[in-house]
């Protein structure tokens, strides 16, 4: 997975932290707390929900039904570039 790193310096007082903590899910909280003791996300250990792989297989599905409905990414490219 490709990450891009982001440095924001916003002032936040240790309060602010706190409630902002407090709105993640339990999942995320326990994300964090692996980074506060490592120092290191693992991107990978995340779950997919289970909502986004049902889309990708109807997805999936949709195009072995009917393969030639779907452009390629060169049409693609070249739809766009005719566009500029």
């Amino acid at each position: 997975m490709n990450t891009q790193h982001v440095q924001l310096n916003v002032p936040l007082s240790f309060r602010q932290v706190v409630d902002i903590v407090r709105q993640l899910s339990p999942y995320e909280k326990q994300q964090l707390g692996e980074v506060l003791r490592t120092g290191v996300l693992k991107i990978d250990d995340m779950p997919i929900p289970d909502e986004y792989r049902q889309t990708v297989q109807e997805r999936i599905k949709k195009y072995e039904n009917i393969p030639d409905s779907y452009l390629s990414w060169n049409d693609i490219e070249r739809k766009m570039a005719d566009r500029k």
